[in-house]
């Protein structure tokens, strides 16, 4: 099993942002399409949050969006790009939390 987190953390230090760097992470081994939600673009959530719920839209993993966002409000304290920016912590931390997240919800599909 690849370590998505440890991808989509890579990929985010690399220099891209949290939409693609999550996007990008699960794109090749599960062959999402499309486009990734730009940081901010609905509502002003979070790019890791908002491409999360994209790529469990793409995965048949809906089921896990609503608890998914709960968590990372409990985690974070909000879902709002520009209050989680204002934290200490770094957009990188969002990102694998993403990443894990999700890699959690397939191993749970497929078992």
């Amino acid at each position: 099993m690849e370590d998505y987190e440890k991808i989509a953390r890579d990929i985010h230090k690399s220099g891209k942002t949290c939409s693609y760097a999550l996007y990008s992470t699960f794109q090749k081994d599960f062959n999402l399409e499309g486009e990734f939600p730009l940081p901010r673009s609905i509502d002003g959530k979070c790019g890791a949050l908002l491409t999360a719920h994209k790529i469990m839209d793409e995965l048949n993993l809906k089921e896990y969006k609503e608890s998914f966002e709960e968590d990372f409000l409990n985690k974070f304290g909000s879902i709002k790009c520009l209050e989680l920016m204002k934290q200490d912590r770094r957009c990188n931390d969002y990102v694998g939390f993403a990443a894990n997240e999700i890699s959690k919800y397939i191993n749970e599909v497929n078992k």
